[in-house]
């Protein structure tokens, strides 16, 4: 029977030994060199080695050693992790640190990833490094080396990622030119910096910058496709040449400057658009875009040109709805959606909600009712069964697919509510149709904890009585 055991630990190939052993820390890893021979020889030439504080300053001399032989026996090393939480690198670890890094970059280190607060790193000693391809560096100390050596050609690198690091923009304009070919760059809460310019990089395909002081941003990159910048003032960026820009992520800012919605419809190859957070005012007008998203607190008060309407993807996600959710919120909802022919998704997450004067309701017909793909509705909270409410959010929009978490008895009331209305064919005063008069037929589903599988509900059912959050959905035909 062991026999038979070992041949089983051992029917996977070295290679793929080591892609599994790659996804765990080294001292993790090493547990596993143990189960049979084909695993121990898999695990002393691992390609990966990621070592955290609370294993390599325990257990110094073993990396040591275990870095020594890698020197020795010359084992490629293709990415070298070392991170540190919290807390400054201690003073006796530098040295040994330095002789680890040398390691790596004699074997042929292609992704090095440091994650330690406030150490001196000797930056053009790893610039200097052929096999390098991705450099990651967080809370690390670039004041201390010498600008004097001058520029060091890295031309291997494609990806930079500096978090939380100290540089001036002496230094970070020498790694940019350092590295002409970087095809990715990261740049975050670096606070030191004011300036930050990103010009004559030749590949650069992707840019991603937090901003949280004024610090002023000047891009020029013709072959950029994605930028993602988080940040205010928006004023602050300048966006001087990027024709082949794709994607556009922007986060936590006011964007009401018309400079800016200028620059959106000036990018003709523009397919992706994302708000994070973001108070927005304005018009879009992009005639490519094929997928636009919005997450914020407050429905945004933007306007979507009509060529810009027609959208492959499209979602919204609402994640406060408790300050004044009165017939005027879902008025502006109502309004917002408008600008789309449809929506693939939109995510509602209420915190409270009440009776809505639904006479306010049937006076807005200025819009026809959106269509929605999926609508997401969580409620945080227990609430009152309130039929009003129900009927703000359907007549707001026209979901085909309803998607409600919330406890058993508020969807008791829920599901039986939409049965009752579709068999209703009531009309208002005004001679308008109720939002109910055009659904034609509704199907509910519930979650099963247990098996993790969805079952039909019946109406009136008592099986939902319950004060238990689950998961419905609802299907919609209108």
């Amino acid at each position: 029977m062991a026999e038979r055991g070992v041949k089983t630990v051992d029917i996977l190939p070295e290679c793929l030994i080591q892609e599994i052993l790659g996804f765990l820390r080294y001292d993790e890893a090493t547990k596993t060199s143990i189960l049979s021979k084909t695993w121990l020889q898999a695990w002393s030439t691992l390609p990966n080695l990621k070592f955290t504080s609370d294993f390599y300053e325990v257990n110094m001399d073993l990396v040591d050693n275990i870095m020594e032989r890698y020197r020795d026996e010359n084992i490629p090393i293709e990415k070298f992790e070392l991170s540190k939480s919290y807390y400054s690198c201690p003073s006796r670890i530098v040295p040994l640190f330095y002789r680890w890094l040398d390691v790596a970059l004699q074997n042929g280190v292609k992704y090095l990833v440091f994650r330690i607060r406030n150490l001196p790193l000797p930056i053009f000693t790893i610039l200097a490094a052929k096999s390098l391809k991705e450099l990651v560096l967080t809370n690390c100390d670039l004041t201390c080396a010498s600008l004097s050596s001058g520029v060091v050609n890295c031309p291997s690198l494609r990806k930079l990622s500096l978090i939380k690091v100290y540089l001036d923009e002496d230094m970070l304009q020498t790694l940019l030119n350092s590295c002409p070919l970087i095809e990715s760059f990261t740049l975050k809460d670096c606070m030191d910096l004011i300036k930050i310019e990103l010009l004559n990089l030749q590949k650069i395909k992707s840019v991603s910058i937090w901003n949280n002081i004024n610090q002023h941003i000047k891009i020029q990159a013709p072959t950029l496709e994605h930028l993602s910048y988080s940040g205010y003032p928006l004023e602050e960026l300048n966006i001087v040449e990027c024709q082949n820009l794709k994607s556009l992520e922007l986060s936590h800012m006011y964007i009401y400057d018309p400079s800016f919605y200028n620059l959106i419809s000036r990018c003709q190859s523009l397919k992706v658009l994302k708000f994070q957070h973001c108070w927005c005012t304005g018009r879009i007008e992009a005639p490519n875009l094929v997928s636009l998203e919005y997450m914020g607190d407050q429905i945004p008060e933007l306007k979507i040109a009509r060529e810009s309407s027609q959208l492959e993807h499209s979602k919204i996600i609402l994640l406060r709805c408790y300050d004044n959710i009165d017939a005027a919120w879902f008025c502006k909802l109502r309004k917002f959606l408008s600008n789309l022919t449809s929506w693939s998704q939109v995510s509602l997450y209420f915190y409270q909600c009440g009776e809505i004067n639904v006479k306010d309701l049937q006076l807005d017909h200025r819009v026809d009712i959106p269509q929605v793909g999926v609508l997401n509705v969580d409620f945080k909270r227990e609430i009152k069964k309130c039929s009003t409410f129900i009927d703000a959010l359907l007549w707001s929009c026209h979901p085909r697919r309803l998607n409600l978490k919330l406890t058993g008895k508020m969807a008791t009331f829920f599901i039986n509510y939409l049965m009752h209305m579709k068999n209703s064919s009531h009309s208002t005063s005004h001679g308008k149709k109720p939002w109910y008069s055009q659904l034609k037929e509704v199907k509910a589903y519930k979650l099963d904890r247990k098996s993790r599988s969805w079952h039909l509900v019946e109406h009136k059912s008592e099986e939902l009585a319950t004060r238990k959050r689950d998961k419905y959905y609802i299907l919609l035909d209108w």
